[in-house]
């Protein structure tokens, strides 16, 4: 908690503290402030099995947006969901981060709290944003997930503001003391608590919190990723049982406690408000998102069901632009999920032809009987994108033996993914240094993630040609002292000099110019260069011409 702030400043003075110690930075808790309740529903909100009509937002039809409601895309954050939708107390706008502020507040009049938030939290409601509508699930179970997170955490834990929401579930089966004999399934795993800032803290069932700084925190201060409230439940699901085809009313509602000030929000993962007593068809270990690519990784298309009772005969339709066996791996029309066992799961390639034909599609559905006896079809479009060759370009060098070392680059393009680079040098970046003073072939493999490749060759000429000279004098004035052999820099050899009889009067082996002949007499001698890299031996005569040594 910031050293500032204790429990007993009044909250007019928090607010103002925040207002001149907050810092602005841009989010990475994305905002869509566009769309209707009406839309978020129908468009974000909704999974399968579930139909929704009657969409209402603070008692209005739901067709006009709202500063407490919006989508939300959370993947480059913390959070726990990915998208979604948001309902905040305040605007929205005060739920991206990072967390720079003690108490981020959107104050916005004298907005009324709610009556069933009011029962729930035993405190005087404000600022209550209210979706409601009715829907009729196809199975026997309702569930979403969803992430509660508050400003008021913890500096205002059991003091009295305690913010508070609720997803108010009404219809056949359901009981429960609040409106419409609605019953609250938002509640704490394994309890029939309701989720609250008091009941569901970093000091009460904490394996379900998420400490989130306090605003003046690092690294909660400064980095986007970690949204605006100092603290929030990991992604929680909310589950109920109901009838299969009977309507079914919720009110998902949230609204400060106890006062009007420092925001909360509650936010539901898109996709997630479902009831699922149908079959679902999904893809894993794709090449491309929900999609394949052709030559490239086996995915797995996963049937799914709710339950493992009994076998479940699913029939598949194809459809779409690729053909079964031809396109793809060939597909059942039946399949079987066996009694205890809740998916199956079929490999699925999409087959590399060399043709050009831009993207294809599999079109899959899945007809099964629900619990309600209707006829339900689940459907799945698989994208099949063709595999772009990789393409690697590289350029021998011609050198002028003026470089120690150089640079040799690979330019690749194309393939799947992101491209490696594995030099037989070992080098694992487009560009490696290599000798400039010596002659080298060099090979560099690119390769996409779908474990395509391509090998090119790089050529070093060095410029630097073996010379060796047939005469030296060793006379002490600084020129040609010694046995200079051109072209030996960066390459293994051996050297041996020999006299008329054959008798060997100087060896060594990685000769760098050091001889200078002192220790044998002025004549002709024979020389034996052995240089790797070469098939055959240098060999010759020099002379040593001391010319009065000094």
């Amino acid at each position: 908690m910031n050293d500032l702030i204790s429990p007993t400043m009044s909250r007019s003075a928090l607010l103002l503290l925040a207002a001149f110690t907050g810092t602005a930075l841009s989010a990475q808790l994305v905002l869509d402030n566009t769309l209707t309740p009406e839309q978020l529903v129908q468009d974000v909100l909704l999974g399968g099995g579930v139909t929704a009509t009657n969409v209402t937002f603070n008692g209005l039809p739901g067709t006009q947006t709202n500063v407490q409601i919006a989508g939300f895309d959370g993947s480059q954050t913390t959070l726990g969901l990915d998208n979604g939708m948001l309902l905040s107390t305040g605007g929205v706008d005060s739920a991206p981060g990072p967390n720079d502020q003690a108490g981020a507040t959107s104050i916005l009049g004298t907005f009324p709290g709610d009556p069933d938030l009011e029962l729930a939290s035993g405190q005087q409601t404000f600022d209550a944003a209210v979706l409601e509508f009715d829907f009729i699930p196809d199975g026997d179970s309702l569930s979403f997930r969803f992430v509660f997170g508050s400003e008021e955490y913890m500096e205002f834990v059991g003091l009295g503001v305690n913010d508070v929401f609720g997803f108010f579930l009404s219809g056949p089966g359901i009981s429960g003391p609040y409106s419409n004999n609605a019953a609250n399934i938002a509640l704490i795993p394994g309890t029939s608590t309701p989720v609250s800032i008091d009941a569901l803290n970093a000091n009460s069932f904490g394996q379900f919190y998420v400490d989130n700084g306090d605003g003046s925190e690092a690294p909660f201060n400064a980095d986007p990723q970690y949204i605006q409230y100092d603290g929030f439940t990991v992604a929680l699901t909310a589950r109920a049982l109901v009838e299969c085809g009977a309507t079914y009313h919720i009110k998902i509602a949230i609204a400060d406690g106890g006062d009007d000030v420092w925001d909360s929000g509650v936010f539901m993962e898109a996709g997630s408000f479902s009831s699922p007593n149908v079959v679902a068809l999904n893809i894993a270990n794709a090449s491309i998102e929900g999609g394949l690519v052709e030559g490239c990784l086996i995915a797995d298309l996963l049937v799914t069901r709710p339950d493992t009772v009994g076998d479940l005969d699913v029939e598949l339709i194809l459809g779409g632009t690729a053909t079964n066996g031809v396109d793809h791996t060939q597909l059942p029309q039946l399949v079987t999920i066996p009694a205890g066992s809740s998916s199956v799961s079929l490999p699925l390639e999409a087959f590399e032809d060399g043709l050009a034909e831009g993207t294809e599609t599999l079109i899959l559905s899945a007809i099964t009987i629900n619990s309600c006896g209707d006829t339900v079809t689940s459907s799945v479009t698989i994208p099949i994108e063709d595999h772009t060759p990789i393409d690697v370009l590289t350029e021998d060098l011609e050198l002028q033996c003026d470089q120690d070392t150089v640079p040799i680059t690979a330019l690749a393009g194309g393939g799947y993914g992101e491209l490696s680079f594995a030099w037989n040098t070992g080098g694992q970046l487009p560009t490696i240094l290599v000798p400039g003073l010596a002659d080298g072939d060099y090979t560099v493999t690119v390769s996409d993630e779908c474990g395509w490749s391509v090998t090119n060759s790089v050529s070093v000429s060095s410029g630097c040609g073996v010379v060796i000279p047939n005469v030296f004098t060793p006379n002490g004035d600084g020129q040609n002292d010694r046995l200079e052999i051109g072209g030996l820099a960066g390459k293994r050899n051996t050297l041996r000099i020999f006299n008329r009889w054959g008798e060997v009067v100087y060896e060594i082996q990685n000769y760098r110019n050091q001889w200078d002949g002192r220790d044998v007499p002025d004549g002709t001698y024979y020389y034996e260069l052995l240089v790797d890299g070469e098939k055959d031996p240098f060999t010759g005569h020099l002379t040593i011409l001391s010319s009065g040594r000094r």
